[in-house]
């Protein structure tokens, strides 16, 4: 395990200085942001404003769905629809039409309320989701789930999480990174395409809240996983081999995922929050909760489909 650190990554690596809003659309909770090659648009959710949320690079281009409970993730199905994590619920949505329908409900356990969190599609063409106690952070009990859901039904792969965050795997399918934002651990999992498995991995590291609870996490074309450190304004990178190589300054008090994305997966793109900020830090950072644009110097790849 490595313990974090900063000073190694050079500012420009990503270009935050150069860093710019998406569109004009603030969220409370702005997660998920998943770019569809196909349609050039990037699609993320505002969680707590239970709404699926979508623009393209040229400006005006925006639309929005609303669902009936929080929306906390999503992904593209190989027909171009979206698969959303809604409440319990595992819904699809055509964004064409606007229609729904819902693929499976995930079972909470006994006692407390509960919610998805974090998703993402496996190179197994299956949605990885977490559940998690849907309580205040300090009262949140270690109750959460790893799922993986299929066309044909969901099945339950692990226990014992409490936040479960951070799902990303590396462009040929055989890594599986992962984390738990409050127990704040970093894992590199082996991870076995064919069969949809993963193993016990490495502990990458133990983060604080100084170095970067993590939250949402990207893999970019060279294997380097990029987590979000949402209470430290800061974006952390490890190697593909899980060596912390550094952090850099986010150009907002609490980024909360990465999507790599644009006509060459060279951008960046960024989601917030502004959850339970005083108005105080809000004045100072007025575009939180928005979504931003990041030119780098390294490219991601386009994401993994769901297989209907």
């Amino acid at each position: 395990m490595t313990t974090a650190h900063y000073g190694l990554l050079p500012a420009e690596t990503l270009g935050m200085s150069e860093a710019t809003l998406l569109c004009d659309t603030i969220s409370t909770l702005a997660e998920s942001p998943v770019w569809d090659e196909k349609r050039q648009v990037l699609f993320w959710c505002d969680i707590l404003g239970k709404t699926v949320r979508c623009a393209a690079l040229t400006p005006g281009q925006y639309r929005e769905w609303s669902f009936p409970s929080t929306v906390s993730s999503l992904g593209l199905c190989d027909n171009g629809d979206l698969i959303v994590a809604c409440g319990m619920d595992i819904v699809v949505l055509d964004p064409e039409s606007g229609a729904t329908h819902t693929l499976c409900s995930i079972p909470a356990p006994e006692g407390g309320p509960f919610r998805l969190n974090d998703g993402r599609i496996g190179p197994d063409g299956a949605f990885w989701v977490g559940t998690m106690h849907n309580v205040p952070l300090p009262q949140m009990e270690p109750r959460g789930e790893l799922w993986r859901v299929t066309a044909s039904g969901a099945e339950r792969m692990q226990i014992g999480l409490t936040c479960p965050n951070g799902l990303a795997f590396s462009q040929d399918g055989s890594v599986m990174w992962q984390s738990d934002s409050v127990q704040r651990w970093i894992r590199r999992r082996t991870f076995d395409k064919s069969r949809g498995t993963f193993d016990e991995g490495i502990l990458v590291a133990q983060m604080t809240e100084e170095t970067g609870r993590p939250d949402g996490g990207c893999v970019d074309r060279s294997g380097v996983y990029w987590s979000a450190g949402v209470s430290a304004g800061l974006i952390n990178a490890f190697s593909p081999d899980g060596v912390h190589l550094g952090a850099i300054a986010a150009p907002v008090p609490h980024p909360t995922m990465g999507c790599f994305g644009g006509s060459d997966f060279s951008t960046l793109f960024l989601t917030s929050h502004r959850h339970n900020m005083s108005d105080e830090r809000l004045q100072k950072a007025p575009s939180s909760g928005g979504v931003w644009m990041i030119p780098t110097k390294t490219t991601g790849f386009a994401g993994f489909r769901f297989r209907r």
